[in-house]
């Protein structure tokens, strides 16, 4: 295993979980009392396993169908899309 490669990711996955609604997800059901911190430890650990295992596979499979370029580009859309509409939907200018 690469430290080189492996560090870029951890940092950027890491920082970019911070915060975030898994994290708040964590929190709460730990402080609910429904389940013990390590039953909802392995839970959390077990989903963020699972939906980074998808999106591994999906991106080697994009990676396959598209170039680096295209990738980049596609992403950049989405971002943009996923950008416009969530400040669309806090103006209150959505349909849903």
């Amino acid at each position: 295993m690469r430290l080189k490669a492996l560090l870029p990711v951890f940092s950027a996955v890491f920082l970019a979980e911070l915060g975030d609604k898994t994290q708040l997800s964590a929190v709460l059901f730990s402080a609910s009392g429904a389940a013990s911190a390590l039953e909802v430890f392995l839970a959390a650990s077990l989903a963020l396993l699972a939906s980074t295992a998808l999106a591994v596979l999906g991106g080697a499979a994009l990676g396959r169908a598209l170039s680096p370029a295209g990738l980049k580009t596609l992403a950049g859309l989405i971002f943009l899309v996923l950008g416009g509409y969530y400040i669309l939907q806090a103006l209150g200018l959505t349909w849903t």
